[in-house]
Order: C-alpha cells, then sequence, then structure tokens
C-alpha cells in the first residue's frame, strides 16, 4: 500500500485485520490480578472490537462487576517484538436489542459456526476504545487515542449487506481476482463476507482474507470506484 497512514489509520486497520485476541479483565475472585482468556471477535464500521461471550464464562462475571477491559491484537510470526502489535484499553458493553440484529448478521458472516450459541446463553458486548498502545514495530511505539482510531460514520453501514449480495452473485470473477486466483478457478469457494471503509473480507475456503482500501472510502459510490479498480489490478 502506497499511502501514508496516521498511527490512528494503522493500528485500526491491524484491529480489522484479525478476528483473534487476547482479552484481559479484571479478576473478582483473584482480588487485584489481571484474568486473561482468548475471544474471536469482529470489528464494527467504526472499528470497536465486538466480543461473543457466555454468561458463565469467568471473564463475562469479571465484566459485568467491572467493565474495564484490555484486547490484545498482534500480526503473526516470530521475533514477536518487531511485528505490529496493539492492546486496546476500554470498557466492554452489552450490545442492546436495537443493534443487535446487524451485529449478529455481521459476527455470523465471520463465525457461521457460532449461530448455535445465540440460541443459549451467548451475548454481544462491543469495546468502547479509550486508550490505545499501538507498536508498529521494533522502537516504534506510540499511544493513539479513540479519536485518532475510530472510523468516521460512513454510508457503507447502512449498504453493506446490499453490496456483499450484489459482489457475491454478480460478481464471482471479480472476487477471485481479489483473492489472487484465476478468473476461472474456485470461484464458487470465494465470497465477500464483510466491507468497511479501510477495506474488505473475502472467505477463500475455509481461510479469510483482508484487502485494504488504498485510503478511506465513505459511500457507495466510492466503494465501487475501488473495487472496479482492484479486479483491474489498480
Amino acid at each position: 500500500m502506497s499511502i501514508k497512514l496516521t498511527p490512528g489509520e494503522a493500528a485500526r486497520r491491524l484491529m480489522r485485520r484479525h478476528h483473534y485476541g487476547a482479552l484481559s479483565t479484571l479478576s473478582q475472585k483473584l482480588v487485584g490480578y489481571p484474568y486473561g482468556s482468548f475471544v474471536d471477535y469482529v470489528t464494527d464500521h467504526l472499528g470497536r472490537p465486538v466480543i461473543l461471550i457466555s454468561a458463565l464464562a469467568e471473564h463475562t462475571h469479571n465484566i459485568n462487576h467491572a467493565q474495564h477491559v484490555s484486547l490484545a491484537v498482534h500480526d503473526p510470526g516470530s521475533q514477536a517484538q518487531s511485528r505490529s502489535r496493539l492492546a486496546l484499553m476500554g470498557e466492554a458493553k452489552l450490545i442492546g436489542p436495537d443493534d443487535a440484529h446487524h451485529i449478529r448478521a455481521r459476527y455470523l458472516r465471520y463465525f457461521p459456526e457460532a449461530a448455535h450459541l445465540l440460541e443459549l446463553d451467548f451475548a454481544f458486548y462491543r469495546i468502547e476504545p479509550h486508550h490505545i498502545r499501538f507498536i508498529a514495530g521494533f522502537a516504534q511505539a506510540c499511544w493513539v487515542s479513540p479519536t485518532d482510531f475510530l472510523a468516521l460514520a460512513s454510508q457503507l453501514t447502512d449498504v453493506e449487506e446490499s453490496i456483499l449480495a450484489h459482489m457475491n452473485s454478480d460478481h464471482a470473477d471479480a472476487l477471485a481476482v481479489y483473492a489472487g486466483h484465476d478468473r476461472a478457478a474456485s470461484a464458487d469457494a470465494i465470497a465477500m463476507i464483510g466491507l468497511d471503509s479501510d477495506g474488505f473480507d473475502l472467505r477463500v475456503g475455509a481461510a479469510l482474507q483482508r484487502i485494504e482500501f488504498d485510503g478511506f472510502v465513505a459511500d457507495t459510490g466510492a466503494a465501487r470506484e475501488r473495487l472496479v479498480a482492484l479486479a483491474h489490478g489498480k
């Protein structure tokens, strides 16, 4: 990518690239100790992580008593000191019914195997960021404010599902190009499952693949322009 990102934009894109992190909550059983666990997550359109957790889980008991949490995410590989990583600290808040439908649909596109959990005691929580510690690489650490981290509101929140339906039904050849495949090869095994102002996610077989936009995309027209350009290798 040729564009110059601010630390906040780079941190947000790192958070969007991944869907698994280490959650730390304030232990109620062992007062004074952090409790660490691992959770799947998706980001919403502003870049805030959303987790699906059981009412019986230790971390949920902790959150219901004290909402302050930290979610740590990193790029994989050896020599962790040289890898991009971040710790997002904020408040984990239960998502109410008014927002649950959109979140449910988005989450299940990334984690379809979680559908049965919604029939149990699982609920969605969104982590509202208060502080972000972002480390782009060795000796490249900084604090990022929520204002710099969060994406601006965009039209894509309301049109994401229609764009996905259109791309998946009418543009299988473009999806293959995005995934780096031959246009005629395994197009039916590639699906676009999420789109936001920073890029989009494909499911390629059993794997997820993130494709980033060259700049911020705020509306349907700009998204279409970028998708067409990427389909032509630009």
